[in-house]
């Protein structure tokens, strides 16, 4: 097939030959001379379909019409490529000249060290045959032009302008934002000068420059590669300063593409690298669009629209050359260049985006400057108004600035004055180490809130300020910041007091809360370590007489005279206490503990010494000491007490005015001894609920009574299974006090019982529970009572509660005020055992109580014993005189209910009517 001619004419001065060349693709080993006489070449070819291990041969001839000197040149337009041969034939086939050039070829054996792949062709022939020979590894796109070289020159200096220009530009935009990154210290545009600079050095590449500069064009395309990866990373970084907010997972994808496109830049293939580095372009560009439309902030919406604008320029104009790059289409250097152009304006837009977020910047930063100041201001005012004494120093104690307030606490005029003569701040201290104390909980803390510490004012006078401080950092030196409040007058009430919460009032010695304390910490002390502890427990002989001859002032005098001499004796030996009006108790440990008798002699002889005088009487006081020594069978405070309480009461029994050590082999010991096992029982019962509710019914005698009407009584269940009843344990829970916990067990759990058997609520007509007197000196058994009723939604008018004789007399107004608070609510009140106590009708008649059970040591023997017959008679009748009705306890036979009948008694309760039964086997009494 014959080769394309070219005609030459004198005004063709620039050809593009691209559309002249017959094509022929062969193996890549094939020579000139193999492939001058095939026959198959073809007007085009497909670029992506000629591999690295072919050659794409190209053949064209030229005819000059009028043959002269003149020079021309053939350019094949990209300077990628690996090899490029360009062979001239004459007529007769003769090779005239063969250039052997291409990327991975020596530089300098190029005709011409251009950027470009030039061959001159001189006109002396007039027919030269042109075959061209290209090898790469990437889609063979290229230009082929021929040109006069006065064209040429025109051409490249036209290029060579706009390639200035565009260099120009971004080299000029790299170093402002660089040389302004230096003094304003914005980290956006150190990285958009990378950026432009990574672009500049990419422009520059593509359009052989670097290679023409450096001589080095082997590595064309893995460069171009490694800054596109560069251009990604340092654009990645200019978005997310633009668009604020960006989650971390999409700026570690953004940073990926980047790094990907880095990595392709070591393949060998320049395809891949190709393909690789316009996928994640492409993908980068779409997230940042994303990323712009989510995350952008309504004050930066010009910034994030000029930004997004600026990089579509780049994407259109970046994805029109490869498309038109892989589609196979040459782009000739002039629209290379308006691409280039496209680009350059993006750029720009890019570098106005980040003027414009700057901006922002600068405003918010105006903004919050401003508030900045309101807010110092503000400080500043409240500084000054403040209340509080505010001061700052460094932490060497040198003062930095005070308030008003702080210079009228501690007796300066002004800030200049109290700045002036404050050398440091420890002079705010009573104590100057109290700062470096102050100093170390605030290191080790953080801070401290309230610190109460003693200061001394100007003027040398001490008072109690509160303190708050931390220490803040500031232009790398550390400043304390303090407020300080007088505190002076709660601090001496708060001192007050605890004095009057551990110390008697009258005395000044200990009172016995504080010495229980104590007592307490000792025992545990003694138990650890098997230590000495000695309680002397001390009662006063003879001063009731002094209370009731001279009256209660007295009295009074007494106690704090003789409280200061004993106090004198025990000094720093022990602890010494008053335990109750006339008792006192001593606490000795360890040495002191061993010389316990001695000192309790000191204390005798000292008692009988002293005289005390009222009104020209001399009075003689006497005492006596119970002494307990510790032993490792004491367990408890209470134990302890009692057993010195013991004690003393021997020394009393035994002739006062002596000294009695604890011994086991007394019969009050012994006592003792089964008084505690009981209070365990009893404790052991209340929180396993060993205790078990009887009951035992009441006989009408004067008239029918419908429903149950009975007594509540409790039993308490030992370990082996026996029923024990009260009189047994109730003695020991009245000496310990544990009548009120007995008291709300019987009460919780009877109406809890109620509750559960509402047939048996219904037909309730009455139900007697008992009280002990020394519950009701409890105040929080009442509300306890009030909380019971509402819980178990009991009707009051059911209830009945009885109070001894005896207890209620001793417990008079704790009575009257249990009854009147329950008899308002409508429950009903009696009085148990009358007659066995005072038997006083004056106590009756003042008891505000609606029922009065007679005593049983009357009314069993009442067929026998006239006197307690009409011991019986007086009480019924006096009690149906005050409109109270009676019970007869003890009633053992039909005989004395009938007699009890006969006198008007109401009702009879005994084992001659029904015998006591458990609540949980309840039946109807007929």
């Amino acid at each position: 097939m014959a080769s394309e001619q070219v005609v030459i004419s004198e005004h063709s001065s620039h050809i593009d030959l691209l559309g002249k060349i017959d094509w022929l693709v062969t193996e890549k080993s094939m020579q000139l001379s193999d492939i001058q006489h095939l026959q198959d070449w073809q007007p085009s070819y497909i670029p992506n379909q000629v591999s690295q291990d072919k050659s794409l041969w190209g053949k064209f001839s030229i005819v000059f019409d009028d043959p002269d000197e003149e020079q021309y040149f053939l350019t094949v337009g990209n300077p990628h490529l690996d090899y490029v041969d360009v062979f001239l034939l004459d007529e007769k086939n003769r090779i005239l000249g063969s250039f052997l050039m291409g990327g991975s070829r020596d530089h300098t054996t190029r005709p011409f060290k251009h950027r470009l792949f030039i061959t001159p062709i001189s006109s002396a022939q007039q027919v030269i045959t042109v075959y061209l020979r290209v090898n790469d590894d990437g889609p063979l796109v290229f230009s082929v032009d021929l040109d006069t070289q006065s064209s040429l020159v025109e051409r490249e200096q036209l290029l060579l302008a706009i390639i200035g220009f565009i260099s120009g530009g971004l080299a000029l935009l790299a170093c402002y934002f660089l040389i302004t990154y230096i003094f304003m210290r914005s980290p956006v545009r150190f990285w958009f000068a990378l950026s432009s600079a990574a672009f500049l050095l990419l422009f520059l590449n593509a359009k052989g420059l670097l290679g023409q500069i450096t001589g080095i064009t082997a590595y064309i395309s893995n460069l171009s590669c490694a800054l596109s990866g560069l251009l990604l990373l340092t654009s990645a970084k200019v978005t997310f300063a633009i668009i604020e907010r960006v989650p971390t997972i999409w700026r570690y994808a953004l940073y990926s593409f980047g790094f990907i496109t880095l990595g392709m830049a070591f393949s060998t293939e320049s395809g891949q690298q190709i393909t690789f580095s316009v996928l994640m372009s492409a993908l980068s560009g779409a997230l940042i669009g994303l990323l712009g439309f989510f995350y952008h902030k309504p004050d930066k919406k010009i910034a994030n629209l000029v930004c997004l604008l600026g990089l579509t320029c780049i994407a259109l104009s970046g994805f029109g050359q490869v498309i038109l790059f892989l589609s196979g289409i040459a782009l000739t250097q002039t629209i290379s260049l308006m691409f280039a152009m496209v680009i350059m304006l993006g750029i720009m837009l890019i570098a106005l985006a980040i003027e414009a977020h700057e901006r922002v910047l600068t405003y918010r930063h105006n903004v919050q400057q401003q508030l900045t100041i309101k807010d110092l201001r503000h400080f500043y005012d409240l500084f000054r108004n403040s209340a509080e004494g505010l001061y700052t120093s460094d932490l060497d104690g040198q003062l930095i600035s005070v308030n008003p307030a702080m210079c009228s606490l501690f007796g300066y005029a002004d800030e200049t004055e109290m700045l002036r003569e404050v050398d440091n701040a420890d002079q705010f201290y009573a104590n100057p180490h109290d700062r470096a104390i102050l100093l170390g909980e605030i290191h080790k803390g953080g801070k401290v809130i309230g610190k109460e510490i003693k200061g001394i004012r100007k003027d040398g006078s001490e008072f109690w300020f509160s303190i708050s401080g931390q220490i803040k950092q500031e232009d790398e030196k550390q400043y304390l910041f303090g407020s300080i409040s007088d505190v002076t007058e709660r601090k001496q009430s708060n001192i007050s007091l605890e004095y009057l919460a551990t110390h008697d009032s009258l005395t000044g010695v200990y009172n016995r809360r504080e010495f229980e304390r104590r007592l307490q910490s000792s025992l545990l002390n003694a138990q650890n370590k098997n230590s000495d502890l000695t309680l002397l427990y001390m009662d006063l002989d003879q001063f009731k007489v002094v209370n009731d001859t001279c009256g209660h002032k007295a009295g009074d005098l007494l106690i704090k005279q003789l409280s200061q001499k004993l106090n004198a004796v025990v000094m720093d030996k022990g602890t010494l206490a008053r335990l109750g009006g006339d008792e006192f108790g001593v606490l000795l440990e360890g040495d002191n503990a061993q010389m316990a008798y001695l000192l309790a002699n000191k204390i005798l002889n000292t008692v009988q010494e002293f005289r005390f005088v009222w009104e020209n009487r001399i009075f003689t006081l006497g005492i006596s000491i119970g002494q307990v020594p510790w032993h490792s069978e004491i367990n408890t405070p209470e134990q302890l007490l009692s057993m010195a309480d013991s004690a003393c009461y021997l020394a009393k029994e035994r002739g006062r005015n002596q000294v009695h050590t604890y011994s086991t082999e007394d019969e009050h010991m012994r006592r003792y001894e089964s008084e505690m096992s009981w209070v365990s029982h009893i404790n052991h019962a209340i929180q396993n609920n060993s205790f078990e509710l009887y009951y035992q019914h009441y006989q009408a005698l004067t008239q029918r009574a419908e429903g149950h009407n009975y007594e509540l009584l409790l039993r308490m269940r030992d370990q082996q299974g026996n029923i024990i009843l009260p009189g047994v344990f109730l003695p020991a829970a009245e000496r310990y006090n544990l009548t009120s916990k007995i008291d709300r067990w019987v009460v919780e759990n009877y109406f809890s019982w109620l509750s559960h058997n509402m047939q048996h609520k219904d037909k309730l007509t009455r139900v007697s529970i008992n009280l002990n007197g020394y519950s009701l000196a409890d105040k929080e058994l009442k509300l306890f009572v009030l909380n019971a009723f509402e819980k178990y939604k009991i009707p009051y008018k059911k209830v009945c509660f009885e109070i001894t004789e005896s207890m209620a007399i001793l417990k008079m107004d704790e009575t009257l005020e249990f009854i009147n608070t329950f008899h308002k609510l409508g429950c009903l009140f009696a009085l148990d055992d009358f007659g066995s106590g005072f038997s006083s009708y004056n106590y009756l008649k003042n008891l505000p109580v609606d029922l009065v059970k007679i005593d049983g040591s009357f009314v069993k023997d009442i067929l026998v014993d006239p006197v307690n017959m009409a011991m019986v008679n007086s009480i019924n009748d006096v009690a149906k005189a005050m409109g109270m009705k009676t019970v007869a306890e003890f009633v053992e036979s039909t005989e004395i209910m009938v007699e009890l009948g006969k006198m008007g008694v109401d009702f009879a309760q005994g084992y001659g009517i029904a015998k006591p039964h458990a609540l949980t086997d309840f039946t109807q009494h007929r």
